[in-house]
């Protein structure tokens, strides 16, 4: 039975919105989780299961913020491609399609209306894009450009260091990465109830100049009501310098829905 269709993730965003971020004196807390999931039986068998969460923690000018987020799935496999699953095929284990999980935490010091210091740390694993696991750390300075009630615009420089451990067969096994990045992203709320953004990160490598990572996320979020919306999203990873015998570009499509809890 199809619930909703996902689509494996690719490398994620350490953006964490164009939402623009004004002074305040009080507290405020924000939370929100978004699943996506596919079945499907008989024929074919296949179960994947996309699912991310965004949390936000604000006193005065310092924010504490985190994301997360897996994709999990698995499928019988047509081993003699004859465009059906057999007995025996059918009665094989499931073989795993995509498995990954990441996770993120930042904080940021604003210095005015317009300005803020951030530092972040972050990881994932995705052994089907050659990483048994990446860690990284990351500081820099955000800029919100403009600020209405309808749209945001900002930029963000930093600089991000990176350990990569991959997966088994790679050689060599492991890498530091040094790199300056740079974001520049948009938010514009058309009604009540339409959103879209769209956020492009760059990152260069210090250590080896031809080494240039690009990610790009773009979503339209439309709400249901106050606390659930439907979101579809696409995002794109580059990377000019792959893990060897690895693809340089991933691609995702991700329908969703989202619970805003807080």
């Amino acid at each position: 039975m199809l619930v909703l269709a996902a689509l494996a993730l690719a490398e994620d965003s350490t953006f964490e919105g164009a939402r623009a971020a004004p002074r305040r004196a009080g507290r405020e807390a924000h939370a929100s989780a978004e699943i996506g999931a596919m079945l499907a039986f008989g024929n074919t068998e296949s179960m994947t299961l996309a699912g991310q969460g965004a949390l936000s923690y604000r006193w005065g000018s310092d924010q504490v913020s985190g994301n997360f987020g897996v994709n999990w799935g698995q499928s019988r496999h047509d081993a003699d491609a004859d465009g059906k699953l057999s007995a025996a095929e059918l009665a094989a284990p499931y073989v795993q399609t995509a498995e990954r999980e990441q996770a993120s935490m930042r904080y940021d010091r604003f210095l005015g209306k317009r300005n803020s210091v951030y530092a972040l740390a972050g990881g994932f694993s995705d052994t089907f894009a050659g990483y048994d696991w990446r860690v990284n750390g990351q500081v820099g300075v955000s800029h919100l450009f403009a600020s209405s009630q309808a749209t945001t615009l900002r930029a963000e420089l930093g600089l991000d260091v990176a350990r990569e451990q991959f997966v088994e067969g790679v050689e060599p096994g492991a890498q530091t990465v040094l790199s300056a990045r740079a974001l520049v992203g948009v938010r514009h709320q058309f009604n009540g109830h339409v959103v879209i953004e769209d956020s492009l990160e760059l990152y260069e490598s210090l250590l080896a100049i031809t080494d240039v990572r690009v990610n790009n996320t773009a979503a339209v979020t439309a709400s249901l009501d106050k606390r659930v919306a439907l979101k579809l999203s696409h995002q794109l990873a580059f990377d000019n310098v792959p893990v060897k015998g690895y693809r340089p570009l991933d691609h995702t499509t991700l329908a969703t829905v989202v619970f805003t809890v807080l």
